[in-house]
């Protein structure tokens, strides 16, 4: 079995004293999971853990060209700077001596057990009882253990007795163990219009949670991390990692941090689009559950298993919803809320309320209205109530407007303005 260990020293350092700051960790994890993607594209027999990586070469030389080549091919997916040691063997254990005991790379030769000879016990992977009894029978050396028969070392340390001498040898048939790689939790929300609002982000961030912890694949499990990623108005995705310092069973517990974490980092640009990822998930262990449930969490269910029933029966049309008011003193009145669907499950996008209707209008000489056409009739306009303008130029998608409140004589009112970015005219929607 061919074999090659990648180390990268000041990482593996770290893994072992485990004495890394939180700020550091998050880092590493980050490079190390760079690192082990990138060997994962090109073998799907990689072993690894902080630090440290095994990649079987043996199948593979052939496809690149000889082993060279493959090699090269690794190490190539591997960032710059990193310091990384390369050992090259057939078998585990010679290739980890071979990457951490020299710089570069270095490719144990077919002699394996006059290679090992000089390096100490203490680097057999075996129990430290006994490395220190074969320190006290004077076998220091690989090379001394591997001198003597099999039947001796079995005779004094048992199984793990054999290992070693066999480990001295150069004989390692342990297996690489291929990392078992989760699909992660991935969620997208379209925004009905591009914004900075952080109310409106909340909002989104709220629904795609829900959304990802309402997925079966989340039942019992907690996520380690999550990725959030905005699409911006003209300029590159906005994204944020959040690493999970404690088992996230409860929704809203992930959702106050997922926000905490975005309010002290908001999007450098206006948002079109919000794309979740919860990954790195882990057993709930260790979480203590109410045995009774609140009677916030009793209506809710009611609720959802009523929006269920209705439904079915609307053919899949949502039903029930929530309003989130995001933006109360806006101008606008279709900016102030959002109506989200109350079953998380449900892939709806989120809307606007009160969204603009066009309508037909005659205009007297400054422009005002003079006669709204209403249900296939011309009704004319009694008087004006009130008149109002505002111009947010500065947003996305500029707002001009000129609103009237008029009467059209037959006891009723009626909201409608002129958009001045297309000459339109429009109701404004209840």
């Amino acid at each position: 079995m061919r074999v090659a260990c990648i180390v990268i020293p000041h990482l593996q350092t770290r893994a072992d004293k485990r004495t890394m700051p939180d700020t550091d960790a998050s880092y590493d994890c980050e490079v190390f999971s760079q690192v082990v993607d990138g060997f994962s594209a090109i073998s799907d027999r990689v072993e690894a853990a902080l630090g440290i990586a095994y990649v079987r070469l043996d199948g593979l030389e052939k496809l690149y060209g000889g082993e060279a080549q493959l090699l090269k091919a690794l190490l190539d997916t591997i960032p710059q700077g990193l310091g990384l040691r390369v050992g090259v063997a057939n078998g585990k254990f010679p290739a980890f001596v071979a990457a951490s005991s020299s710089t570069g790379m270095t490719t144990v030769p077919a002699d394996a057990p006059g290679f090992l000879a000089p390096y100490a016990v203490d680097w057999l992977p075996v129990p430290e009882a006994v490395r220190d009894g074969l320190n006290r029978f004077g076998l220091h050396t690989l090379g001394s253990v591997a001198a003597l028969q099999e039947g001796q070392l079995l005779d004094q340390f048992g199984l793990d007795g054999r290992r070693a001498w066999r480990l001295c040898r150069g004989i390692d048939d342990s297996p690489v163990i291929p990392l078992k790689r989760e699909e992660p939790i991935v969620e997208c929300l379209s925004l009905p219009f591009h914004t900075t609002s952080l109310q409106i982000l909340r909002a989104a961030v709220d629904t795609l949670l829900r959304r990802a912890y309402a997925n079966p694949r989340m039942r019992g499990r907690c996520p380690g991390r999550a990725d959030l990623e905005c699409a911006v108005s003209d300029a590159p995705p906005w994204t944020h990692t959040i690493h999970f310092k404690e088992n996230i069973l409860a929704l809203e517990r992930a959702a106050f941090i997922v926000n905490h974490q975005v309010e002290g980092n908001p999007p450098y640009a206006p948002v079109e689009a919000v794309r979740l990822v919860l990954s790195d998930f882990t057993t709930a262990m260790g979480v203590q559950l109410s045995l009774l449930s609140t009677p916030h969490a009793d209506r809710q269910r009611r609720l959802l298993e009523a929006e269920r029933c209705l439904r079915f029966r609307m053919q899949g049309r949502h039903a029930l919803y929530r309003v989130v008011t995001v933006a109360p003193w806006h101008p606008a009145p279709e900016r102030r809320a959002l109506q989200i669907p109350l079953d998380p499950a449900g892939k709806d996008a989120i809307k606007p309320l009160a969204l603009p209707i066009p309508v037909a209008v005659r205009e007297g000489p400054n422009r005002q209205p003079l006669a709204v056409r209403l249900e296939r009739q011309w009704c004319p306009v009694a008087r004006i109530d009130d008149r109002w303008s505002f111009d947010l130029w500065w947003l996305p998608e500029p707002l001009t407007r000129t609103y009237y409140r008029m009467s059209p004589g037959d006891g009723r009112q009626l909201t409608v303005f002129r958009n001045h970015r297309d000459n339109g005219w429009y109701r404004q929607g209840a």
